[in-house]
């Protein structure tokens, strides 16, 4: 669960608010014990107070989460919230920004990072060792045991709770994950139902409907052959009659292919639709028109071809949130000697290589690649797979992706 602003809002001015009062407090004790004066003190507390401000202005910023976390249980947040965190951390040993600096100690060790943690750890060590020099009042000698003791009482303290605040996160993290792995794998169920049962109406009606209009078409065949005492107008009809008929089992066949297609949404618009929606869920996904193409050259495919498409990247981007979470995917599509080429990759997670994963993977249920690659062969194109491939770039590691080519509509026509 990303953080709302308000609530980050709320933390930042309780923070404030208590950083100030804890200020108050041990700068009055300084007084009242060492009685100082404004040019021993002076530089001092206000030294204090302008980096106390400093952190409840870096705060946010250390707070903040990524929609990504949500998707990838690795990801400990953006290099901003670290940086941020290390600021507020160093200020942490002043009197007005002590508060806040527990605050951001608990929230980088949560991450479940070991590069945050050390770094909140060397932060707070380097943020007491700065102000026991430059305190006028108390030396190292004077601190001694006591005051170590105390640094690393409230370093464990702020590491078992950021351990334990980590772990909740973790736990939440993968029980929301189950539960929309187990939404969408109901809802492609009951879509899987819905339409075997349009398939199997489709079939009923092409088989019944079609073998009556084909017995009108014969019979008005045979009427339609000239005989004595028969006016032609008679004949004339009956060769009308064959030639509807003959035209109803044709458009017949036309409607009961659409009635079998999902037709829920628009194939041209479901494309970006589809990559908006993974963008929301907090996958990476970049898509790229390549050769001068542009999004509306899906609307020259045949209407099964869209939704050839529509269906692939549907998939693509399912099996990869399901089986590669947090890996980037890239979708490229480029229009090619009369033809639609569309090809979707994504790299493979450390673990999983020699393994069915990513873009349509799964292949369990009457989904995955066998479905894709017939519905796509269906519409006159072909599907390739390419699985644990080499990344180029000398990056390391593997990647999993198709690519299809669709003929396109209007070029179909012309042959």
């Amino acid at each position: 669960m990303v953080r709302t602003k308000w609530s980050t809002a709320g933390i930042v001015a309780a923070c404030a608010v208590a950083n100030w009062l804890v200020g108050v407090v041990l700068m009055n004790l300084d007084i009242e014990e060492y009685s100082p004066t404004f040019e021993e003190y002076g530089p001092y507390i206000c030294t204090g107070f302008a980096v106390g401000v400093l952190g409840i202005i870096a705060l946010p910023f250390a707070l903040e989460h990524q929609p990504r976390e949500l998707s990838d249980v690795d990801y400990a947040g953006s290099t901003r919230s670290f940086i941020a965190g290390c600021i507020v951390l160093l200020g942490s040993s002043s009197y007005f920004g002590a508060v806040s600096g527990v605050v951001a100690f608990i929230s980088m060790v949560s991450r479940r990072s070991t590069t945050r943690s050390v770094a909140a750890v060397a932060c707070f060590v380097l943020a007491f060792a700065i102000d026991t020099s430059f305190n006028p009042y108390l030396s190292w000698d004077e601190i001694g045991w006591v005051g170590a003791i105390f640094v690393v009482v409230v370093m464990v303290a702020g590491l078992l709770v950021g351990q334990k605040r980590g772990n909740q996160r973790e736990k939440r993290w993968r029980v929301e994950q189950q539960a929309r792995m187990n939404r969408e794998e109901m809802r492609a169920k009951v879509e899987h139902a819905r339409r075997e049962e349009r398939e199997s109406i489709a079939r009923d009606m092409h088989d019944s409907l079609s073998h009556r209009l084909s017995l009108v078409a014969i019979h008005a065949g045979a009427l339609s052959y000239p005989r004595e005492g028969v006016p032609e107008e008679f004949t004339e009809a009956a060769r009308t009659i064959r030639a509807e008929a003959q035209n109803a089992v044709e458009d017949l066949r036309t409607v009961l292919s659409a009635l079998r297609e999902d037709l829920s949404q628009d194939p041209r618009t479901g494309v970006e639709e589809l990559v908006a929606s993974a963008r929301e869920a907090g996958a990476e996904v970049t898509v790229a028109y390549a050769n001068g193409t542009d999004p509306d050259v899906f609307a020259g495919l045949s209407t099964m071809a869209q939704h050839a498409v529509h269906r692939a990247v549907q998939e693509g981007l399912t099996n990869a949130r399901k089986h590669a979470p947090g890996q980037p995917v890239s979708i490229t599509v480029r229009e090619v000697a009369g033809a639609v080429d569309i090809e979707m990759r994504n790299p493979v997670p450390r673990g999983k290589a020699g393994t069915d994963t990513g873009n349509g993977a799964d292949t369990t249920g009457g989904y995955g690649l066998v479905g894709l690659r017939e519905r796509v062969e269906l519409s006159g194109g072909r599907m390739s797979i390419v699985a644990n491939q080499e990344i180029p770039e000398g990056k390391g590691g593997e990647e999993f992706g198709w690519s299809i080519q669709l003929p396109l509509a209007h070029k179909e026509a012309t042959r």
